[in-house]
């Protein structure tokens, strides 16, 4: 996994060649394909604002943006949860730090991009169904709700930057069996990633190619999973993956437009139904 380090211009010359690293030995075949579709799309050679959502999901809202000299929160539980996030969080920034490049335009933009491929495997566990693609039921909790809040963050050691948001919960679909989810709570959630404003006024995009960024206000049925459970005093939720609900219809919050999502505009009460039928299964 790369770190926030990698440049723009390296990341678009290297990026056919990583698609075809492997994890542990295998070719992650599944992975290569789809992003080798997509390459032609996101060489556009335009601005960075210009090709930000070709680096993001097909339905992604724009990242928040944090502001550099953003105070720290107050909250004793936030802080402590911030210091989960940072420690649990799935990008390792190898301990470089974020500097401003101390002026508006870098390479005549006031904004640049920092994409980051990320390479994943899921570990089952002896005699656990695998996952249908697409949906990670067996290690995430699973609610709709509704995103009331959201905003980003630079971490205290200026080396990551988190967006984290706050869903209030409508329906719980599978509970978390660690801590008690209820209607109408407000859950904390979280994904790495997000846009950062410099005192220089210039704003750089950290993000990883293919995960989306909820849009406040919307509705999604979330997969939410919690890094640490032996944390229990902090309850806090990475956002796995999750899909909009709007007029009927789900969209995936994550993938690019190759290939096609089979639950892309599938209708929500037939997608609600093959999720209980797939949490039924494993609760078996």
């Amino acid at each position: 996994m790369e770190g926030w380090h990698l440049s723009y211009d390296v990341f678009m010359k290297n990026l056919t060649a990583r698609i075809f690293l492997s994890v542990t030995g295998i070719i992650l075949a599944t992975i290569a394909f789809p992003f080798g579709n997509a390459l032609g799309q996101m060489r556009s050679g335009g601005s960075a604002k210009e090709d930000l959502p070709k680096f993001l999901s097909s339905h992604s809202a724009r990242p928040p943006v944090a502001r550099f000299d953003d105070p720290l929160p107050q909250d004793p539980q936030e802080l402590k949860r911030r210091q989960l996030r940072d420690r649990l969080s799935n990008i390792d920034s190898k301990g470089q730090v974020i500097l401003d490049p101390g002026v508006l335009e870098v390479d005549g933009q006031a904004e640049s991009l920092a994409p980051v491929f990320v390479d994943s495997v899921t570990i089952l566990k002896p005699g656990e169904r695998p996952d249908p693609n697409g949906l990670p039921i067996n290690d995430c909790a699973i609610v709709i709700g509704t995103v009331t809040s959201g905003h980003a963050y630079l971490n205290q050691a200026h080396t990551k930057v988190f967006s984290e948001y706050t869903v209030t919960v409508k329906e719980v679909l599978k509970p978390d069996p660690d801590s008690v989810i209820s209607v109408n709570e407000q859950l904390p959630a979280w994904r790495t990633g997000g846009s950062l404003q410099f005192p220089s006024g210039h704003i750089r995009h950290f993000i990883i190619v293919g995960r989306g960024f909820p849009e406040v206000g919307a509705q999604y049925l979330f997969f939410l999973r919690r890094p640490d459970k032996a944390a229990k005093d902090i309850k806090d939720y990475a956002i796995s993956t999750a899909y909009s609900i709007k007029d009927q219809t789900v969209a995936p919050l994550d993938g690019m437009d190759y290939p096609r999502s089979p639950f892309e505009a599938m209708a929500v009460n037939d997608f609600i139904s093959k999720l209980r039928q797939e949490i039924a299964l494993r609760q078996k």
